[in-house]
């Protein structure tokens, strides 16, 4: 691959929820075009960093730019702008259950009223049968597998061309069948569309075969951001730990 440029830039972001910092001046670089994995144990403050980047929370200090735009202060409405360049695979999909396939994917175009009914149609049709759900698009999310509502979620977050895709925990509370699936569906995305992949995981397996770039934040700092070669050979206690006991979990099934 050729190098990178920066797609995403945080700088000494910092939140507080009463008495307890979760950000203690983040500062991470994302790349555009690659798949970037953001990792840590639970409370560590990756969660809290998504919800920065996608703009549903505010820090109360510091700076995340997207491309050369400022977000972090730019108010509602140049938000709202930005979010429609922005993809996002929640870890339980979030699909409406009472509306088919179709209706589901069709969904952010409608709210957003950007496309065309036609031209949501095809789009709706192209991607189903680019990630295997031809002729699923009158069924049920009820009546879909684990492996297939995780398709359709992101054939939502990919109808509207973004420039950002993020994925929340992508394959907790899969087996590794499924888990697999989900990995090469994050890869083709990047090799398909070009987009810039975020994801937030705890996921050992996958930071090591899938990830472009990772970055561990661990009590509220990022303390390593490099390729998965330079995760596994990191000499950081706090990264070793992490590796332990994320490949002590895969050798029990966890």
């Amino acid at each position: 691959m050729t190098e990178a440029a920066p797609e995403i830039r945080v700088k000494a972001l910092r939140k507080t929820f009463g008495e307890h910092e979760v950000l203690k001046g983040v500062d991470v670089t994302l790349l555009a075009g690659r798949v970037n994995f953001v990792i840590g144990r639970s409370g560590g403050g990756k969660s809290v960093l998504l919800k920065h980047l996608t703009g549903l929370l505010s820090p109360d200090s510091g700076e995340i730019w997207f491309g050369d735009r400022e977000i972090s202060s730019g108010g509602s409405r140049g938000l709202n702008e930005l979010r429609r360049k922005m993809g996002l695979l929640f870890q339980e999909g979030a699909l409406f259950d009472s509306l088919s396939v179709a209706e589901n994917v069709s969904f952010p175009p409608w709210y957003h009223g950007t496309m065309r009914p036609s031209e949501t149609a095809r789009r709706v049709k192209d991607l189903l049968s680019e990630l295997g759900m031809e002729g699923r698009e009158d069924a049920r999310v009820s009546e879909l597998s684990g492996g297939e509502r995780k398709r359709v979620a992101l054939a939502r977050a990919l109808i509207m061309e973004p420039r950002v895709v993020f994925f929340d925990e992508p394959t907790t509370g899969l087996d590794p069948i499924l888990s697999t699936q989900v990995d090469s569906l994050i890869l083709n995305t990047r090799d398909r569309t070009g987009a810039t992949c975020v994801v937030v995981s705890h996921d050992i397996a996958a930071v090591l075969t899938v990830a472009d770039q990772v970055s561990l934040i661990h009590d509220g700092v990022m303390i390593l951001t490099g390729t998965p070669k330079d995760f596994r050979n990191s000499a950081i206690p706090a990264v070793r730990d992490f590796i332990t006991g994320g490949e002590e979990a895969a050798a029990l099934g966890g």
